[in-house]
């Protein structure tokens, strides 16, 4: 294992059983859980933070992720998001993750997934694949649209965005799965393991891909906007394990536009 990618999976692991422990304690009392939990991140924060600049005091570290801000670091940052899903935990929907992503010369050098619940560590190294509790990670081979999985985030914006609203209902015809988790961290790094097949992104921010996207790509995923290009101010993008999926997808809402 990478020297820094072995610090991030001890941070994680070591994070992620802090938030177990607040969420074990925690009650159906909503407001109850969101001061559990605000102390139990603060307790994490501190011991990421510790057990990081033991090995490498010079790195930087960031809790809130600004684009501003990595570009200032000449060395290596660590972005960590203690939790995804906090609501999910607060209402004790049992989906959440940590991750921590780390920067080396402005690139995504190595991430890891944590799901504390389920125990399993997601984790990816430039150029050196990726892997799930020490295994490595193969994405589904599945090249028909109608046994494919599809992750989408659906909320009121589903019914302002006429775009993705188009895409999801010409797809669905063609009888998919439909999941939704809401949760992107989780859902690249499943699309990466073959348990879903293309995650259709209605408000896409590249901000809040950053933990998962190199899991992907590590793994043969493809990343495209609904129209086959790259200009991802169209919102609306299509993450697909394999370049089959994203033809057959992109065939069908072609008619659209």
């Amino acid at each position: 294992m990478h020297p820094i990618l072995n610090i991030a999976v001890q941070a994680a692991i070591k994070g992620g059983n802090n938030i177990i422990q607040a969420y074990d304690k925690s009650t159906f009392n909503y407001l109850k859980n969101e001061d559990i939990l605000q102390k139990e991140i603060y307790k994490t924060k501190n011991v990421i933070i510790n057990l990081i600049k033991k090995s490498y005091f010079q790195h930087h570290i960031l809790f809130n992720y600004n684009n501003l801000k990595l570009r200032k670091f000449k060395n290596p940052t660590w972005i960590v998001n203690l939790i995804h899903g906090k609501k999910n935990f607060k209402k004790r929907f049992p989906n959440f993750c940590i991750s921590i992503t780390i920067f080396i010369k402005k690139k995504i050098h190595s991430s890891v997934i944590y799901d504390p619940l389920k125990n399993e560590l997601f984790t990816a190294v430039n150029g050196h694949g990726a892997q799930i509790n020490g295994h490595r990670m193969r994405s589904s081979q599945t090249y028909a649209l109608k046994k494919i999985f599809v992750s989408a985030k659906i909320n009121y914006m589903l019914f302002k965005n006429n775009i993705f609203y188009n895409v999801l209902k010409k797809i669905f015809k063609k009888g998919i799965s439909f999941r939704s988790t809401s949760l992107i961290p989780l859902d690249l790094v499943y699309l990466a393991n073959g348990k879903i097949d293309c995650i259709i992104e209605q408000n896409f921010q590249m901000k809040n891909y950053y933990s998962g996207i190199l899991h992907v790509k590590e793994t043969g995923g493809i990343i495209s906007d609904y129209k086959g290009g790259f200009d991802y101010n169209n919102k609306t993008v299509i993450i697909a394990n394999n370049s089959k999926i994203l033809s057959l997808i992109l065939k069908e809402i072609k008619s659209l536009y």
